[in-house]
C-alpha cells in the first residue's frame, strides 16, 4: 500500500514539473494564436495524454469489459473533475492572490460553443451502450474530435497577428525569463536542480526558448507525462485491490484526479496570466479529447483486432438505485449523470461571472454527481 501511494505522488510530481517547461513552449509556439485557442488545443491535448495511455493499458491488459471499464470511469472521473473544479480551483488561487473583488471573466462565446460540442462527446458515447462499443463508435467519436479542432481553430485564430514586441514583452513577464543578446532564456538553475526539476529548456538546450527548442520540448514533456501515468496504473490497481473497491472506482477516483493534476497546473497559469478563456477551455477542450480521443483511439485500435468489446458483463456496484433502473447498467448511468453534470455546471458558466457564490454552487454540483455514482 505503501508502495503504491509512493507510485501514485511519484506520478504526480513528473506530471507537475513537467507542465511548466510545456507551458513555456505551448506559449511560445501559439503566440500568434487567438486567445482561447491554445487551451483546448495543444494544451488540452497535451496535458490529457495520461488519460489516453491509462484507458489503453487497462484496456489491452485486461482484454475485455473489466479493462475497458476502468479506462472508462478514469475519463468519466476526470471530465467531472476538469470542468467543474479547474475552473473553480483556478478562480480560488486567484481569489487568494487579489482579493475578495476577484471575477474570472470568461468569453460567453466560447463557453457555448465548448459545451455543445462536450455534451455533443457524450452522446455520440452513449449510442455504444445501444449499438455495441465497435470499430464504427470509436471512428465517430475520432472525427467527431477533429471537427471540434477546425471549428476552434476556424473561429478562434486571430485574423490580425499581435505585435511582435508585445508579445515578447508580455511572455518574458508572465513566466519570470530572461533576454539576453535578443536570445530568450528560461529555466536558468543549475543542471541538477534542472534534472531534479524536469526543466527540459534547462538540460537540453542550455534554456534557449526558439521555435526548434519549444517543438522538442513539447515531444520531451509529452513523452515524459505519458509515461509518468504507468506508475499511475499500478497504483491504482494496487490499492483497488488492498481496498477491495472495483476497479471502476477505484479508477474514478484515484486515477481521474491524479491524471487531471497537468489540466490543473495549465489553467492556474493561464488565469494568473488573465488568459480567463484558455483556463476555462482547457478544462473543456480536455474532456472532449478525453472522451473523443481517450476512449475512441484504444477502442478503434483494440476492436480492429479483437472485435466488438462485450458489454454485458456486469459490473458491481455500490449502492441501491440500480436495482431499479436501467438494469443495474452502471456505464450508462454514469453517462447520463455526467450529461446532466455537464448542462447544469455549463449554465451556471453561462448565465454567472465565476465569481466567489458560483464556484460554491458548483462545488456542491460536483459532490452531487459523485454520490449519484456511489448509491447507483
Amino acid at each position: 500500500m505503501l508502495l503504491s501511494i509512493l507510485f501514485l505522488f511519484l506520478s504526480v510530481y513528473i506530471m507537475r514539473r513537467c507542465s511548466s517547461s510545456f507551458d513555456i513552449a505551448a506559449n511560445y509556439l501559439t503566440r500568434s494564436f487567438g486567445e482561447g485557442v491554445k487551451g483546448p488545443t495543444i494544451n488540452a491535448v497535451a496535458s490529457s495524454l495520461p488519460e489516453l495511455l491509462i484507458s489503453s493499458l487497462f484496456l489491452f491488459y485486461f482484454k475485455d469489459v473489466v479493462g475497458f471499464s476502468a479506462g472508462y470511469g478514469t475519463i468519466i472521473g476526470s471530465s467531472a473533475f476538469n470542468i467543474a473544479l479547474i475552473p473553480v480551483i483556478s478562480f480560488a488561487y486567484l481569489f487568494y492572490k487579489r482579493g475578495r473583488s476577484t471575477v474570472f471573466e470568461i468569453n460567453k462565446h466560447i463557453v457555448k460553443q465548448d459545451s455543445l460540442f462536450l455534451i455533443g462527446s457524450i452522446l455520440i458515447l452513449s449510442l455504444g451502450f445501444f449499438f455495441g462499443v465497435n470499430f464504427y463508435l470509436a471512428l465517430f467519436l475520432i472525427l467527431f474530435y477533429f471537427i471540434y479542432i477546425y471549428y476552434v481553430i476556424k473561429t478562434r485564430v486571430s485574423k490580425k497577428e499581435d505585435d511582435e514586441s508585445l508579445f515578447f514583452k508580455n511572455f518574458i513577464e508572465n513566466h519570470n525569463l530572461e533576454l539576453k543578446d535578443k536570445i530568450i532564456i528560461a529555466e536558468s538553475d543549475t543542471l541538477v536542480s534542472a534534472l531534479l526539476k524536469f526543466k527540459l529548456f534547462r538540460i537540453f538546450f542550455k534554456g534557449e526558448v526558439n521555435n526548434f527548442s519549444s517543438i522538442l520540448v513539447v515531444f520531451i514533456s509529452v513523452f515524459i507525462i505519458g509515461t509518468s501515468c504507468y506508475l499511475l496504473v499500478l497504483a491504482t490497481e494496487n490499492i483497488s485491490d488492498i481496498l477491495g473497491i472495483n476497479l471502476f472506482f477505484g479508477a474514478f477516483i484515484i486515477a481521474a484526479i491524479a491524471s487531471s493534476i497537468p489540466d490543473t497546473i495549465f489553467s492556474i497559469q493561464d488565469a494568473n496570466n488573465d488568459k480567463f478563456n484558455d483556463s476555462f477551455s482547457n478544462a473543456y477542450g480536455s474532456n472532449i479529447f478525453d472522451i473523443c480521443i481517450g476512449i475512441g483511439l484504444p477502442v478503434l485500435v483494440y476492436t480492429s483486432i479483437y472485435g466488438p468489446i462485450n458489454m454485458d458483463m456486469p459490473i458491481e456496484r455500490s449502492g441501491w438505485i440500480g436495482d431499479h433502473i436501467f438494469g443495474g447498467n452502471l456505464f450508462l448511468w454514469s453517462l447520463l449523470t455526467l450529461c446532466i453534470f455537464t448542462i447544469l455546471v455549463s449554465l451556471v458558466y453561462y448565465k454567472r461571472k465565476l465569481n466567489l457564490k458560483s464556484s460554491v454552487l458548483i462545488f456542491i454540483l460536483y459532490l452531487l454527481f459523485i454520490l449519484t455514482l456511489l448509491i447507483f
